[in-house]
């Protein structure tokens, strides 16, 4: 007779154990229930996080968008990882047209239409240890439907050793100038100077650098910098044998994209570089065309009167698959606003004649005088822009271009074909 009381007991036990588990389950629900609605209270619910490697990118209004007029997203990308990281910026399923605004610090950095159902907004941006860049997405719909779609940032995994890398380990980049940039001559080779730009990290070559020579397309260039995308800018190492000013003696507009050189520039690439349009980047220039009430232009002050040269853009903005250097980048290579230069890579004994920058120094209402770099390698400010003057083209790789070579002018830079 005590085997089935036993029983009983047992199963009481166990029941009461099942009861036990139900209540604390019930209370662990509760409580993460109160949690998330807590948390969903504190964060935006439409938030969306993806990691990806050392990056990090929180989509603040979501991926996803459906414009009926106009809208602005924000979104961030960070790097916690140990080297510099890549992203670029694109559009997943896209329907309906518009355009964008890609804006970072309250700069327009990109900007386009928006019709196709994959389309790539940037060329790679980097992103420096630790940094993280938040943006704002200006988004315009322009047909009759809603312009829908998923914003969609892409990290760079790439694996092979692109130009930028191949510069990057044959230097090791100074966080500073041994001159005083913007003052002194960089009479010295200075090397490679870590900097910034409107969309990255930057590094650029100053003062009498000897390893900075790329052989492309049968001419000798020099690199300038790296840009924040990680594309790689360089300058012929010569003046081309066409003569070009800016404007005639009745222009009105000084804009550099309406200027005689622009003309001049886009027929010399189409007889040298028609074959090699594939790895030309479309890349940013800058164009200073804002003046003050005396017709001095921001480069002016911002390089004789103030000193302080700039990778970042202060002017008008634009992107070109060639161009000429700003004054900025100039003066960032070694050049000084006050003295004449011999030993720096951008002085060449064999140029013969002084070359035009994209810059504009002072004017009036009629006339405008440009920045120039003399036979001497010092800056010239009191040329006016319709004189035909010599033109150093400026033209930038895209990112995976992959080269040979050490940059020496014995062993200089060479695109290896793929």
């Amino acid at each position: 007779m005590k085997e089935p009381i036993l029983v009983k007991l047992k199963m009481k036990k166990s029941y009461k154990s099942v009861l036990s588990f139900i209540g604390i389950l019930i209370v662990v629900v509760s409580v993460l229930g109160i949690s998330y609605l807590f948390y969903d209270g504190v964060l935006d619910k439409d938030a969306d996080i993806d990691v990806n490697g050392s990056l990090s990118i929180n989509y603040r209004s979501g991926k996803k968008f459906n414009v009926t007029d106009q809208t602005t997203i924000n979104f961030s990308v960070s790097n916690s990882g140990k080297k510099v990281s890549y992203f670029n910026i694109g559009f997943m399923r896209v329907k309906g047209s518009g355009t964008y605004q890609l804006i970072y610090e309250d700069t327009v950095v990109f900007e386009g239409k928006l019709n196709s159902a994959d389309e790539l907004t940037t060329d790679y941006t980097s992103l420096d240890i630790g940094e993280t860049k938040t943006y704002t997405l200006k988004l315009i719909k322009d047909g009759k439907n809603n312009l829908s779609g998923i914003i969609d940032i892409r990290t760079n995994n790439q694996k092979v050793q692109t130009f930028a890398d191949s510069i990057l380990n044959n230097n090791i980049p100074s966080n500073d100038a041994l001159s005083k940039v913007g003052e002194e001559a960089a009479v010295e080779n200075e090397g490679l100077i870590k900097s910034s730009d409107d969309i990255g990290v930057s590094y650029y070559f100053r003062g009498n650098v000897n390893n900075n020579y790329v052989s492309f397309s049968g001419l000798n260039w020099r690199i300038v910098r790296i840009n924040g995308d990680g594309t790689v800018r360089m300058i012929l190492d010569d003046v081309i044998n066409t003569e070009a000013n800016y404007y005639n003696t009745n222009a009105t507009d000084f804009e550099y994209e309406n200027s005689y050189i622009t003309t001049a520039l886009k027929n010399w690439l189409q007889d040298n570089l028609r074959s090699q349009t594939e790895i030309l980047a479309n890349a940013k220039f800058c164009n200073d065309t804002v003046h003050d009430e005396a017709y001095n232009y921001a480069a002016y002050t911002r390089i004789i009167t103030n000193k302080i040269p700039t990778l970042n853009c202060l002017g008008k903005s634009f992107n070109s698959d060639i161009g000429i250097l700003s004054v900025d980048e100039v003066v960032l290579a070694g050049a000084s606003p006050i003295s004449p230069n011999q030993n720096y890579y951008l002085y060449n004994s064999k140029i013969t004649d002084p070359w035009y920058t994209m810059s504009a120094a002072r004017g009036n209402d009629i006339s405008i005088n440009m920045f120039m770099v003399d036979v001497n390698g010092s800056l010239k400010t009191n040329t006016v822009g319709n004189a035909y003057r010599k033109i150093r083209p400026v033209i930038n790789l895209v990112k995976n271009v992959e080269v040979s070579g050490k940059g020496t002018i014995d062993e200089p830079y060479k695109i290896l074909e793929k």
